[in-house]
């Protein structure tokens, strides 16, 4: 399942990306903001949406902060305290985002991609010496847990295909992932990454599935074990059994580390920009000059981390359900880029109404107790309404669509 939900960004990506990135070269896109305001000339729906975006990365930073507490956590055998982890390594990435920039993040994050599959690739092969094992596995699970195993009930592969379509839709639309696509080097670089991108969950998200699978059997000893704590139990235990194991799982360790915090950096980056340019340039520091946005985005990135540590510190919340929360929000925001990069007849109007209609349409069903009706996601749910109302609108609005398309230099 987790090696689909990678595979299904890419897909939703190849629905916009290569327009939007041939419009953001023409007409200097810096910000998500940016596309919004020139496509849709309506300052309440940017203002809105980028406020959705705002929301979903300020809480996709939070399970960063969390993930940085656990990882130490775990990793140190407790000598490191979850709180430590969390404050020390929030001031390292703070340090990140004050002094580099979105190039840095993205020649970091290639580095640290070859570590994890060098290490975790490595780690597999070691603690795999051959298919049978993998078999062996498979036949002690059928015994001792035949649920895992089994083939799926209907309503859990509903849950399965609705998780596809929300990680899908909503992974493609991350404003620090829409950065990266305005700031891609020509179309042809950005045609690459995607082809290599759609196979690469096969050799990181796929190797780190078995590692699981493997877990359930060895692990199975030392009683219930948190999903969060499994790998650095295993890289704990392969760091003692043998030199190489010890060096792959240095390597995987370290990588794993400084993965989290160069997330939280670009993150942060995007964040930053997000509240300068699009929030406080539009209110408060209207026609203010691009260093003082820039002192004061950075000003209040910094203070929203500080609230963010605080409720990492005592979280009340785990990390998927962070994760299902920031994509729900972030599905409402999707057909702004989808539709409106792909189909030139949906007009402003159908597009706020479709996102007002979705995020209220969500919250409701939170509030009455219904995340995931029928077994979907409330917001895949709220993204269909959502769609079916800019569909809707757009049908019935009598003002004509004038958009600028013109892509050349």
């Amino acid at each position: 399942m987790s090696v689909g939900f990678m595979m299904a960004i890419i897909v939703a990506y190849l629905l916009y990306a290569p327009r939007l990135h041939r419009l953001a070269r023409r007409h200097r896109f810096v910000t998500p903001g940016d596309w919004l305001a020139h496509r849709f000339r309506s300052p309440a729906l940017t203002l809105l949406a980028n406020l959705l975006l705002i929301a979903a990365i300020s809480n996709y930073l939070l399970a960063q902060l969390m993930a940085m507490g656990h990882i130490t956590a775990g990793l140190s055998g407790g000598a490191v305290p979850y709180w430590a982890g969390v404050v020390l390594l929030t001031l390292v990435v703070l340090v990140y985002e004050t002094v580099g920039g979105m190039r840095a993040v993205a020649w970091t994050d290639l580095v640290q991609g070859l570590m994890l599959v060098t290490g975790l690739t490595g780690l597999l092969l070691a603690a795999v010496p051959g298919p049978s094992h993998v078999a062996d596995v498979t036949a002690w699970l059928a015994t001792e847990a035949p649920e895992k195993v089994a083939v799926p009930d209907w309503e859990t592969c509903r849950n399965w295909f609705s998780t596809l379509a929300l990680i899908g839709f909503s992974g493609a639309v991350y404003p620090q992932a829409i950065q990266r696509i305005y700031a891609a080097r020509d179309s042809a670089a950005l045609r690459r990454s995607f082809g290599i991108m759609v196979f690469l969950p096969m050799v990181t998200t796929g190797p780190v599935f078995l590692v699981g699978v493997l877990a359930i059997e060895r692990l199975a000893a030392a009683g219930p074990v948190a999903g969060d704590q499994v790998l650095p139990l295993l890289l704990t235990e392969w760091g003692t059994s043998s030199p190489l194991l010890y060096v792959l799982s240095l390597i995987v360790i370290v990588a794993v580390v400084s993965a989290i915090m160069s997330t939280a950096d670009s993150v942060l980056l995007s964040l930053s920009s997000m509240l300068a340019k699009d929030v406080l340039g539009t209110t408060v520091l209207r026609g203010a000059d691009e260093a003082r946005l820039t002192r004061a985005g950075k000003l209040v990135s910094w203070v929203l981390v500080a609230g963010l540590v605080g409720i990492a510190l005592d979280p009340r919340i785990t990390l998927w359900g962070l994760t299902e929360l920031k994509m729900e929000i972030l599905a409402q925001v999707a057909p702004l880029f989808i539709l409106g990069v792909s189909w030139d007849r949906l007009t402003t109007r159908a597009a706020l109404a479709g996102m007002v209609t979705g995020t209220l349409l969500y919250g409701g069903l939170l509030a009455a107790g219904h995340p995931e009706p029928w077994n979907v996601h409330a917001g895949v749910v709220a993204l269909l309404v959502n769609v079916a109302v800019c569909v809707a609108v757009t049908r019935f609005d009598p003002r004509p669509v004038r958009i600028d398309r013109s892509t050349g230099p």
